[in-house]
């Protein structure tokens, strides 16, 4: 009977274990986003260049292309970080030269989710993958504000 105790106090803790390993959902980089995404503009290009540095981090820059130079306006990242992924974005001349921080904690397959509800603008970026060579770009800074639409092709198919 004392075996019997023991055996069925196992099985509750292995069991309760195994429910919460289900739960937590598994976070991955979003390594469809790696390459170079542009879109034009009336004064040159814009573009945004994604690489995937390990398994929980990837690097990227915002880039403005014309004739004369190339200007690096937003440096990325996107990494893993409490079961979530989380966006950070440092401007030049902007915020200090501090990065603002946005987390993802939606787990979508085709979509990306980063909110920071305290910072100003803007509150929300989402990257939506259209298919392999298309992407749209959502920029909010509230919940009634219509988001601003930046639509990205692989410069790199």
């Amino acid at each position: 009977m004392n075996n019997l105790k023991r055996f069925t106090g196992m099985f509750i803790i292995l069991a309760s274990l195994s429910m919460l390993s289900c739960n937590r959902q598994a976070v991955y980089l979003p390594s469809w986003l790696e390459g170079t995404w542009v879109t034009e503009d009336t004064l040159g290009l814009v573009a945004e260049s994604w690489e995937v540095i390990n398994n929980e981090y990837m690097s990227g820059e915002g880039l403005f292309v014309n004739r004369e130079r190339q200007t690096v306006i937003e440096v990325l990242n996107i990494f893993i970080q409490d079961n979530a992924l989380v966006y950070t974005a440092m401007l030049p001349n902007q915020n200090n030269g501090e990065e603002i921080v946005f987390v993802d904690r939606k787990n979508y397959p085709d979509s990306l989710v980063f909110e920071n509800p305290a910072h100003d603008y803007p509150k929300k970026i989402i990257y939506h993958k259209i298919d392999r060579n298309r992407v749209d770009v959502y920029i909010q800074g509230s919940k009634v504000d219509k988001p601003n639409t930046i639509r990205l092709r692989r410069a790199d198919p």
